[in-house]
């Protein structure tokens, strides 16, 4: 498994979901709730993105050792 990879899309998708508190806190106009939004938003994406990429990691890894070539890449 490549700890990078997941690192990384655990990272970017934090930031998209530190984005969506940061968008659901303007529309909803309660700036007392802002930083429990956008921290929320952003733990939710790093669990989701790093899940995400873990187990894409754990397909390819199956796929080499089972010798699988139909993976679309």
């Amino acid at each position: 498994m490549n700890i990078r990879v997941i690192i990384y899309s655990g990272i970017m998708t934090a930031l998209v979901g530190a984005m969506f508190g940061l968008a659901v806190t303007k529309i909803s106009q309660r700036e007392q709730r802002k930083p429990i939004l956008i921290v929320g938003g952003a733990t939710l994406g790093f669990v989701i993105g790093a899940f995400q990429a873990s187990v894409r990691e754990q397909n390819k890894l199956r796929n080499e050792d089972l010798g699988d070539t139909d993976e679309d890449n």
